[in-house]
């Protein structure tokens, strides 16, 4: 009997949580695959080990340059001007979803007046979040390299009209190409709405475990 009341738990954690894995199509989330595989790119763009939020990669958008000396540690090429031509992309299947979410983390040797904005998110063409380069700046030069740490990112999908978005994730110089900023990339993930029958097979679940523990007091 009780193998029988856990088998019907089990059975009905599984019902909850498989259809729910299955709606979640964002490609190559995490980087995992050591490169943008299901990403769109453009300019300075790839994967990195190096400054992770979580597994053993992240992206990297824009002039990555920890010395200072206008050239990206990655490539070896000179800065790109223009914020928008550094830039990661995919389209989203967001049918049943609750929101998409990602983790940020935005580097410049910039200042106020400079790089505005230095890194931005977009949803279908239309700007969500941007920073500056003045809105992390500590000296008010390019004598110190300023970045946010890990950020959460998250955007509510709760009453978005459509079953697909377009996120574009952009970074990099806008007015030269010499004092650099870009972004590092990880974790976009889609987190999903429980369906209400989900919810009623979780009830009914922990229903049964309580009714079993009930019986075997007595």
């Amino acid at each position: 009997m009780k193998k029988g009341i856990l088998g019907l738990v089990f059975g009905l954690v599984l019902c909850l949580v498989l259809p729910l894995s299955v709606q979640a199509v964002i490609i190559n989330g995490s980087f995992e695959t050591g490169d943008l595989t299901g990403w769109a790119a453009g300019g300075q763009a790839g994967v990195q080990s190096s400054v992770v939020f979580e597994g053993l990669y992240a992206a990297w958008i824009g002039t990555v340059d920890f010395n200072d000396d206008d050239t990206n540690d990655f490539t070896g090429e000179g800065g790109t001007e223009g914020y928008t031509n550094n830039w990661i992309s995919q389209i989203i299947n967001v049918s049943g979803m609750a929101s998409l979410s990602l983790y940020y983390n935005y580097y410049t040797w910039d200042y106020a007046g400079w790089d505005e904005p230095g890194f931005e998110i977009q949803i279908n063409g239309n700007p969500v979040l941007s920073i500056n380069a003045g809105d992390i700046d500590t000296t008010g030069d390019e004598t110190s390299l300023d970045f946010t740490g890990w950020q959460l990112f998250t955007y509510d999908l709760t009453n978005y009209p459509f079953d697909t978005l377009t996120l574009t994730i952009y970074a990099g110089n806008t007015g030269d190409d010499i004092i650099q900023s870009w972004v590092y990339i990880d974790a976009v993930r889609l987190n999903p709405i429980p369906e209400p029958s989900s919810i009623l097979l979780l009830a009914l679940a922990g229903g049964s475990l309580l009714a079993y523990r009930l019986r075997h007091k007595k």
